[in-house]
C-alpha cells in the first residue's frame, strides 16, 4: 500500500484557532484541488475538513515523498509560508499502510475529539465526492475511500449503543438545554445546513422552536420541513436577527457570518442571545463578541469539553477498534492482489507469445486454429503460477511478485534469444 499518504492537522497538533486558518473555505475546495495536487506532486488527492481536523489524502502511481509534500503545503496554506520546523511540528504524515490505517480511524469516528462521532463518516463521503468533481480522484482513492466507508459502517453497526454516538454537536444542544432551561417560549437559529446543525436540529425537534438559516433559502426550506422548523434565507437573517435567545452555526466559510457590524446589531437591539460556534474558521467574530458583550461558545470550548471524557470513550470503544485491524488485514491482502494483477496479464500474456512461437515451427497454415490453440495453451499453462502467484501476493505483497515475474520475463527473453 505504498502508493497512499496521509499529511493532517488537527486541535491537538495546531490549536483551534491555526487550524481555521489553515483549512480551506468550503466553497473553495473543488476548485483548489487540481493546483494543490499539482504543486504537491500528487497525482490523486482529496481534502477533509472538519471542526477539528484538516487532512490531505494522497494517492500516485509511484510512491509519494511524503516529507517533501508536506513541506510544500505548509508554504501553499496560509499567505506567509511556515517556516519548515513549524510545517513538522503542525502537520503529521502517514505513508503506506499507516495511511490508510488513519484514514479508516478518521472516517469511523475512533480519531475525533468525541470518540465514536458519526458526523465524520459524511463530511469524508463529501471529501470523496468533492474530490471526484475537481478530477483529482482516481482509482486509487476511489477504491481506498470506498475501503474506509465499509469499514466505518461496520465500527458504526459494532459500537451501536447510543452512549457510544456521542457527537461534538450533543454539547451545542446541552448548553442550549441549559440556557433556555428557565426561558419563556425560546427560540433557536441554526445557521447553515451541515451535519453538525442537522445533529443539533433533530436532537432539539420537538423541544423548541428553531429556525434554519442559510444562503440559499431552498436548502434551509427543505431542510426546516424535515425538522418541523421555520427557514430563513441568510440575509433576511442577518437584515433581523432579534427573537433568538440561541444562534448556532455551523458553515464552511473564510469569513465569520456573525461579523463585527452584525454582533453590533444583535447588542444595540437589548437581546443578547448565547452564540455557539460551531465553525473552523469562527463563524462569529470572536473579538467583536467578546467587544459587545456578547457570550460565545467556541469550538476551543467544545473540543476540551469532548477531550475530557475521550480516554474513557475510547476503552468502551475497543471492540471497534478490533474492527478496524480486521478490515486492514483484509484490506492487505486484496490490495496485493490487486496491484499484482497487471503482471499477471503481462505472464499470461508471455506464455502465449511462447506458445505461439514454437507453434509457428509446425506445419500447419490455419492460423485461426494456431490462435485458438496458443491461446488454450496458455491459460493452462498460467494456471498453476498465477494461483501460486495469488498466494505469494496475499502473504509477501506485490514488491515479492514484481521481482519474481521480472525475472520470469527476463528468461523468457533470454529464451526467445537463444531460439532466434
Amino acid at each position: 500500500m505504498n502508493r497512499f499518504a496521509l499529511i493532517g492537522a488537527s486541535y491537538k497538533t495546531a490549536g483551534v484557532e491555526r487550524l481555521g486558518q489553515l483549512a480551506l473555505p468550503k466553497d473553495q475546495i473543488a476548485q483548489r484541488l487540481p493546483g494543490l495536487a499539482a504543486e504537491i506532486g500528487a497525482q490523486e488527492l482529496a481534502y477533509i475538513g472538519t471542526c477539528n481536523r484538516i487532512e490531505f489524502v494522497l494517492a500516485g502511481d509511484e510512491p509519494l515523498a511524503v516529507q517533501a509534500c508536506r513541506d510544500r503545503l505548509g508554504r501553499l496554506l496560509t499567505p506567509a509560508p511556515l517556516a519548515e520546523s513549524e510545517t513538522r511540528r503542525i502537520f503529521r504524515a502517514w505513508t503506506d499502510e499507516g495511511a490508510v490505517e488513519h484514514l479508516f480511524l478518521v472516517a469511523s469516528g475512533l480519531d475525533s475529539a468525541q470518540a465514536g462521532e458519526r458526523e465524520i463518516y459524511a463530511q469524508v463521503r463529501s471529501a470523496w465526492t468533492t474530490s471526484r468533481a475537481a478530477g483529482t480522484c482516481g482509482p486509487q482513492l476511489d477504491y481506498i475511500f470506498g475501503e474506509a466507508l465499509r469499514a466505518a459502517q461496520d465500527v458504526h453497526q459494532q459500537a451501536a449503543r447510543p452512549g457510544n454516538a456521542d457527537s461534538l454537536a450533543n454539547f451545542a444542544v446541552r448548553r442550549t438545554e441549559e440556557h433556555i432551561a428557565d426561558r419563556k417560549n425560546p427560540r433557536v437559529a441554526l445557521v447553515g445546513v451541515s451535519p453538525m446543525t442537522r445533529h443539533c436540529a433533530r436532537s432539539l425537534m420537538g423541544r423548541v422552536p428553531m429556525t434554519v438559516v442559510n444562503r440559499t433559502l431552498d436548502s434551509a426550506q427543505e431542510f426546516a420541513a424535515e425538522v418541523k422548523a421555520d427557514a430563513l434565507q441568510l440575509d433576511s437573517f442577518r437584515a433581523d436577527p432579534r427573537g433568538f435567545d440561541v444562534i448556532i452555526t455551523a458553515v464552511g466559510g473564510a469569513e465569520p457570518v456573525l461579523d463585527r457590524p452584525l454582533l453590533q446589531k444583535l447588542a444595540a437591539m437589548g437581546h443578547n442571545p448565547l452564540l455557539i460556534d460551531l465553525g473552523v474558521p469562527p463563524n462569529v467574530d470572536p473579538e467583536a463578541a467578546a467587544d459587545v458583550g456578547l457570550s460565545r461558545v467556541g469550538m476551543d470550548e467544545v473540543i476540551a469539553a469532548a477531550a475530557s471524557g475521550r480516554t474513557a470513550k475510547l476503552g468502551e470503544l475497543a471492540s471497534a477498534r478490533v474492527v478496524i485491524d480486521e478490515h486492514l488485514e483484509r484490506l492487505r491482502s486484496e490490495y496485493a492482489i490487486r496491484e499484482a494483477a497487471p503482471l499477471l496479464r503481462r505472464l499470461t500474456a508471455q506464455y502465449q507469445i511462447a506458445a505461439v512461437d514454437s507453434l509457428r515451427k509446425l506445419k500447419t497454415t490455419d492460423d485461426e486454429a494456431l490462435k485458438l490453440w496458443a491461446e488454450s495453451f496458455a491459460r493452462k499453462l498460467a494456471h498453476a503460477p498465477i494461483k501460486g502467484l495469488r498466494a505469494l501476493a496475499a502473504e509477501a505483497g506485490p514488491e515479492a511478485v514484481r521481482a519474481y515475474l521480472e525475472g520470469v520475463e527476463e528468461a523468457l527473453k533470454d529464451s526467445k534469444e537463444k531460439s532466434s
